[in-house]
């Protein structure tokens, strides 16, 4: 790190769990983080950040230990950080391995353990690394593997307190395991046994994220420029924008943003979190945004209100105000629940929110949530844990997310999800994040989270059978009540609470836009045919089969959008098909539409061919 942290630095939980039971315990498996940056608070310059070895033997020799000695399979025992080489040459001495010149086995390694820190002549610490990649399995290891984790487990209870260099003259000799997860040591070693202590290394925490971040300000170019009450604000926004870094990535990336001005830093940290520069929701412009509402309402009719909505969440997302009002900076960029009757066009504003956002609809990515009803459906959402099947596959949400972080996403029928999955979701709309069963840390940041329910407009009967609450004849307000009492019957308030005022009441589709969705589906079905089959097809307002289609439609609204497009499935599209087919139609024909042939579809269209063209005739 170039720049020294100031002030007091804020020490990690192990390191204080470490000070409290250095003198009680033998042995310490250290997990989790354990790959990343520490920062020195004594014995180097304040905030000079270091692996995790140089910090345990800065930290043990500075505590009074003589000998600080590091063992993994692959070198044996060494000291870097020890030039004389001093340190290892006692431990084996005190550990009685005579040919100190060859690497010995890991049996014979882990015997010169257990003599020397059976001894008082010196303080020993002893670290092993990869710890977890002793066994073939934890769950089955070997009788080797067994007889050398017994030799070490031994050594912790038989180990001693040597002699060290500090005021009170004696220090416990001490073992440490370093691996990334404890689960790869087996559970009879460590569970139960009262000489030894599992400390988790964590990810940085605000706090000492805020104080890293601290001693790069001075290298953003306009950060001198800024009012105190600005700085404060950014360093906020940068200390939540690096939620989930390691000390590691954060150092690396604030190096890359000195000479940057704190936009540009922003920029780079997202690039990091998405793995990705360009940014669609900084191309979209508040220009384009401001006609946002009337762009989605084009693609979708009679939801006036759900459009508002959805419109007024893009220009929150756009404009930087979305969730300015929580604490953590890192809420996804909206969050909204659809709830109300089936085809009215929940799935529809979705798709066209992905459309005018991103540009297409492939960036809505849509989890049918009927399909993780069951015991363990987070596993396949999030991912299996280690040992389980499909473990090295990853989550299906968190792969979407990783490869797609500026997307739309879409989980309908959020409420026959198993509860399980609700209890993830919650981290997700606080946090902005979450950790895969991987270890790998995907942000939701940058995506807006749609959930579609149609809770509220049934009841189930004692016998089993569901009759409906509401119905066509219902005033949105009455919706509106039916469905928000069942919300609140239904689900936690912590997950309501975090959707907040976004959830939105779907209307049944009037008659009025009825028409309107008609004549939209009408209009695309007689382009697409002037374009694959080059026949120019017109349907008169005022002609009988309009009228006929238009009343068929009307009849079905209850069914919302999906129930006009299965009028014009069956009494348009279809009778086209066997015109088609027959050959009665060809390309260059002029088709002007009047009524059926007989009482119905099934009879064909009575029509008048107003030009065909040469091979038509």
């Amino acid at each position: 790190m170039n720049h020294g942290v100031t002030g007091m630095l804020e020490r990690a939980q192990w390191k204080e769990e470490l000070d409290t039971y250095r003198s009680i315990q033998k042995m310490f498996i250290l997990e989790g983080n354990v790959s990343d940056l520490q920062i020195l608070s004594e014995g180097l310059e304040s905030g000079d950040l270091v692996s995790l070895e140089e910090f345990l033997h800065v930290y043990l020799t500075n505590t009074g230990y003589q000998n600080v000695v590091f063992y993994n399979r692959i070198d044996g025992f060494y000291n870097a950080y020890d030039d004389s080489g001093q340190m290892v040459s006692e431990f084996c001495k005190q550990g009685e391995l005579q040919d100190t010149r060859q690497k010995p086995d890991i049996l014979k390694a882990f015997t010169t353990v257990r003599k020397a820190v059976g001894k008082t002549d010196h303080a020993t610490a002893v670290i092993i690394r990869m710890a977890g990649q002793l066994l073939t399995s934890a769950d089955h290891p070997d009788a080797a593997e067994i007889e050398y984790l017994s030799t070490l487990l031994l050594a912790s209870e038989e180990s001693r307190s040597g002699r060290a260099n500090n005021r009170k003259g004696w220090a416990n000799n001490l073992i440490f395991l370093i691996t990334s997860k404890v689960q790869e040591l087996p559970t009879w070693f460590y569970r139960y046994n009262p000489y030894c202590r599992v400390l988790t290394l964590d990810l940085p925490k605000e706090k000492l994220r805020r104080q890293l971040i601290s001693a790069y300000q001075s290298s953003f170019l306009d950060w001198i420029s800024l009012e105190e009450s600005a700085k404060e604000k950014t360093l906020q926004r940068l200390v939540a924008q690096t939620d989930g870094f390691t000390c590691a990535a954060l150092d690396a990336v604030l190096g890359l943003c000195e000479g940057e001005t704190v936009k540009e830093a922003e920029e780079t940290i997202r690039a990091y979190r998405h793995g990705r520069k360009e940014n669609p929701w900084e191309a979209l412009g508040t220009e384009r945004v401001s006609g946002i509402g009337a762009e989605l309402s084009q693609y979708v009719m009679g939801q006036p209100r759900a459009v508002q909505a959805a419109a007024d969440v893009i220009i929150r997302a756009v404009t930087g105000m979305a969730g300015l009002q929580h604490s953590s900076g890192n809420r996804p960029r909206g969050v909204l629940l659809f709830a109300g009757p089936t085809g009215t066009g929940k799935t529809e504003l979705a798709k066209s929110m992905a459309r005018c956002v991103f540009g297409a609809e492939s960036a809505m990515i849509r989890f049918d949530m009927s399909e993780y009803s069951q015991g363990h459906s987070d596993q396949r959402l999030l991912g299996a844990p280690p040992g389980y099947v499909g473990y090295d596959a990853g989550g299906e949400l968190t792969n979407a997310v990783r490869s797609h972080p500026y997307s739309i996403l879409l989980f309908d029928e959020i409420e026959k999800a198993n509860p399980s999955i609700l209890d993830k979701f919650l981290q997700i709309l606080d946090d902005g994040r979450m950790t895969d069963s991987k270890g790998e840390t995907v942000y939701f940041t940058e995506c807006i989270i749609i959930f579609t329910t149609n809770l509220g407009l049934t009841e189930t009967l004692p016998d089993g059978t569901k009759r409906p609450t509401v119905d066509y004849s219902a005033s949105i307000d009455e919706i509106e009540q039916s469905v928000t009492r069942r919300l609140h019957e239904s689900w936690r308030p912590e997950f309501l609470n975090r959707i907040g005022n976004n959830i939105i009441i779907f209307d049944y589709i009037r008659a009025e836009f009825g028409v309107k969705i008609l004549d939209k589906q009408l209009r695309q079905i007689i382009a697409n045919l002037q374009e694959q089959q080059h026949i120019r097809l017109e349907l008169p307002e005022d002609s009988t089969l309009y009228q006929k289609l238009k009343a068929r439609a009307m009849e079905n609204l209850e069914f919302g959008g999906r129930g006009i497009g299965n009028v014009v499935e069956h009494d348009f599209i279809t009778p086209i098909g066997r015109e088609l087919a027959s050959g009665a139609w060809k390309q260059g024909d002029w088709i002007i539409l009047k009524d059926y042939e007989g009482p119905d579809c099934q009879s064909g269209f009575a029509y008048e061919v107003k030009g065909r063209s040469s091979n038509g005739e």
